[in-house]
């Protein structure tokens, strides 16, 4: 069954030492779809872009996460403990391959929310960009 929710985003980002910290609180949908959890949402308004951004977090049996935005920019990342996945990231200037390398993967979810914890690296030609920790709580509207 497939459930409106709030959801609330917490993502740091350290470059160069220096951290970026966006916190948001947004509407969405939560569900279950092929086994795997997933949270739906949009990004437009957060990323100050014309047209839709629809980002969709799917959180497969195996504790992996699949980060994935279609609309006016497409991107795919995977994020999995002790792996480095390459990914496709749109940008106004074009599309970026980048290496995602996850550190730590922890999810706690029910039917009705829970949490996803996600510490990652990202680079480009296994030049380190950014380290990246996102926290992300479902609740069920009532």
């Amino acid at each position: 069954m497939i459930k409106d929710v709030i959801i609330d985003i917490k993502t740091e980002q350290t470059v160069d030492g220096n951290i970026d910290t966006i916190e948001f609180t947004t509407d969405g949908r939560f569900g279950v779809k092929d086994d795997s959890y997933f949270i739906s949402y949009d990004e437009s308004r957060l990323l100050e872009v014309d047209g839709e951004i629809k980002t969709t977090v799917f959180i497969k049996p195996d504790n992996s996460v699949v980060l994935q935005r279609s609309g006016a920019y497409n991107s795919k990342m995977v994020i999995e403990k002790g792996v480095r996945n390459n990914c496709f990231y749109a940008t106004p200037m074009g599309e970026l391959s980048l290496g995602v390398f996850g550190e730590k993967v922890k999810t706690r979810l029910t039917g009705s929310g829970g949490d996803i914890c996600m510490n990652y690296t990202i680079d480009t030609n296994l030049q380190l960009l950014s380290h990246n920790s996102v926290k992300i709580s479902i609740k069920e509207v009532n």
